[in-house]
């Protein structure tokens, strides 16, 4: 398994459609420089009135499947 950190600061509008389960993936720049395309129903319980703020960690399996999403 690896694990990527990332910060993320989405406003409420540029998160509408993850919460309407429109939008399917999210793209984020870990730490190392990596893009991960990240499944966005995972974000769902981020989402603040203000959108989604703040750091995050991400665990993925050795078949590039996402395992965990926590918010630190």
């Amino acid at each position: 398994m690896s694990e990527f950190e990332f910060n993320m600061a989405l406003s409420a509008p540029q998160i509408h459609s993850v919460y309407q389960g429109r939008a399917r993936y999210i793209l984020v720049e870990s730490d190392e420089g990596l893009k991960l395309q990240l499944p966005a129903a995972n974000f769902r319980d981020f989402v603040t009135a203000d959108g989604i703020h703040g750091r995050f960690r991400v665990t993925i399996d050795a078949s590039n499947k996402l395992q965990a999403l926590r918010k630190l």
